[in-house]
């Protein structure tokens, strides 16, 4: 009996298992079903091992970032990092220990913390 997966209805997780099609069947002579693998825990499982010994980078690409998707750790559920946090991440490990407790990230107030994340886009560059 196959195992179902939480809800893969995310349609990225479909754009991927359709890139791979092709390449499969070119490198490896399988036909992926692609609704099985969105449904069928063990085989997708099969298919992502035997995509991950693909001489196509992109393919063992696609595997990984699937394999990550459908059988890595849930990460939706952790907590947000904190306004200051984010912006100690940006500034680097250097930037929050040259700085005095009075200026750390976590001593400045909601608005402070608003206007240097802000300022931090700027420094870093707009994406």
């Amino acid at each position: 009996m196959a195992s179902s997966p939480p809800d893969f209805t995310d349609s990225g997780l479909m754009n991927y298992a359709l890139r791979m099609v092709i390449p499969m069947r070119r490198e490896f002579g399988r036909s992926l079903d692609v609704q099985h693998f969105l449904h069928d825990l063990a085989y997708a499982k099969e298919v992502l091992d035997e995509a991950r010994t693909s001489q196509n980078p992109k393919l063992r690409e696609h595997a990984d970032y699937l394999n990550g998707r459908m059988f890595g750790p849930r990460t939706a559920s952790a907590p947000a990092p904190s306004v200051s946090q984010r912006i100690a991440d940006r500034a680097g490990p250097t930037a929050a220990a040259d700085k005095t407790p009075a200026e750390k990230p976590g001593t400045l107030s909601a608005e402070e913390e608003a206007k240097q994340l802000m300022l931090a886009k700027y420094r870093s560059g707009l994406r």
